[in-house]
């Protein structure tokens, strides 16, 4: 063998595998796996430092992408959760219930501030649990004289009377006819105007009215009604599931309209709020939604039914859930515009015309709603 040879071995024997560092056998070890072949190299002009931010790249390519977007994932979850509870936070303020005295400092009297003990914490803290838990002493809301209600809309309390037949069941008295009524008494209706299933109503009415009206010495009549029961409540709280399930019941008949919204909003002239005052829905137009119930009473107190007893039972109702807590109209009206709460509340005026009306409130868990 030559030198050369013998100094480098031979080249038929030489592992050119680039990743692998030869060990002897005497170790017994498997041979380790590197990025850079050493054997060849004994000074650093060998070593291709050019290539090495290249097989550094390489390597991060091994980095599973299942891992980065789960990562990416995650991290866009958590912002969105941030997120909402700041959101939260802005609108309602603290989960605490707001605090009927303000907040005083508490004055520990101690001979240094550092000797502030646990107990001292303690007693501290009992204080800012009592003020919490503290009940405002709030008096019961009076009921509002009569007389004050009546003031506020004169024309209101002229149509509707003290006391109603007594042998119906519902809430109905006569009216005498005015001249300007014609032909067509719905013709002004604001109801019909807007609904197109209250107008077919009134078409239907309209061909029977002159039927049922009743003369009365001398002078003509038409029998009124107001609802016999009021289903408030809540929004998402059942009141329309129990409207239909009343529907069922052979008593109540000739609902026209379920959400009127006429105690709290159509009567001072609004709808919708964000579109600002537009016009008044008077206390006839909303009478008018319970005449097919009129007119079927007229029939069985005239004689004309063959159930006269069934008819004269006969009911009706309305479901506004918002004459329970909608009283903002009071904000929009001249002179009312700087008071903390409104003078009169809807109830008041349903109470007023109608002490004997059946209200039915509709309440849920907030959490389960």
């Amino acid at each position: 063998m030559s030198l050369k040879d013998s100094q480098h071995g031979s080249n038929t024997h030489r592992d050119h595998r680039p990743h692998n560092l030869p060990l002897t056998d005497n170790f017994g070890k498997r041979s380790v796996k590197t990025f850079l072949d050493f054997r060849n190299t004994n000074t650093l002009e060998s070593l291709d430092i050019k290539g090495f931010p290249v097989l550094c790249l390489v390597n991060l390519t091994c980095v599973s992408k299942v891992k980065v977007v789960s990562f990416l994932v995650g991290l866009t979850l958590m912002f969105l959760i941030t997120a909402s509870y700041i959101l939260m936070w802005e609108r309602k303020g603290l989960l605490l219930s707001a605090f009927p005295h303000p907040f005083t400092h508490v004055v520990v009297t101690t001979s240094t501030t550092a000797d502030i003990s646990l107990d001292k914490s303690l007693i501290d803290m009992k204080v800012l649990v009592e003020i919490i838990n503290c009940n405002e002493q709030n008096t019961s809301r009076k009921v509002p004289d009569k007389k004050d209600v009546i003031n506020t809309d004169p024309h209101f309390f002229s149509v509707i009377p003290d006391h109603f037949l007594p042998h119906i069941k519902s809430p109905c008295w006569y009216q005498e006819l005015s001249s300007d009524i014609g032909t067509d008494p719905y013709k002004n209706n604001h109801f019909s105007l807007r609904s197109k299933s209250f107008k077919n109503v009134c078409d239907h009415m309209r061909a029977r009215f002159h039927q049922h009206v009743c003369n009365i010495d001398g002078k003509l009549f038409r029998l009124r009604c107001l609802p016999y029961f009021y289903i408030i409540g809540q929004p998402k709280c059942g009141t329309t599931d129990l409207f239909h399930r009343l529907l069922m019941l052979p008593e109540v008949k000739f609902n026209t309209i379920k959400e009127p919204h006429w105690w709290t909003r159509k009567r001072f002239g609004y709808i919708r709020f964000k579109k600002g005052f537009q016009e008044r829905f008077p206390i006839e137009d909303y009478l008018d939604l319970f005449d097919m119930a009129a007119i079927n009473i007229q029939e069985g107190i005239s004689g004309n039914s063959s159930t006269e007893q069934h008819v004269l039972q006969i009911i009706t109702g309305e479901a506004s859930a918002s004459t329970m807590w909608d009283n903002q109209a009071w904000s929009y009206l001249n002179g009312y515009e700087e008071q903390i709460g409104p003078p009169f509340l809807a109830q008041d005026f349903i109470h007023a015309v109608q002490p004997g009306a059946k209200i039915i409130i509709m309440l849920r868990d907030p959490v389960e709603r």
